[in-house]
């Protein structure tokens, strides 16, 4: 699958599914989740999401040892999905 197959299975889940739904169809896609494949793929999908929004993304417990919950990860990015 190429990135713009990615890209495309991403912007079909916005307005449907939660930005955890959206980064669960990326884990499908491209394998094991980390805060750069979410910055990569989430920006070139949804360019409107600010750059600054999706580094504090990497705070999700999923990508590493942060501290944010599914809930605050869909939080942070439902203005945009």
């Amino acid at each position: 699958m190429n990135d713009e197959d990615v890209l495309s299975a991403l912007r079909a889940g916005q307005g449907r599914l939660t930005p955890v739904g959206v980064a669960e169809v990326l884990s499908g896609l491209v394998g094991e989740l980390s805060c750069l494949r979410i910055i990569f793929y989430f920006k070139r999908a949804f360019p409107s999401i600010p750059l600054r929004v999706l580094i504090e993304t990497g705070a999700w417990s999923r990508v590493g040892e942060g501290h944010l919950s599914d809930e605050q990860f869909n939080d942070m990015l439902k203005p945009w999905l």
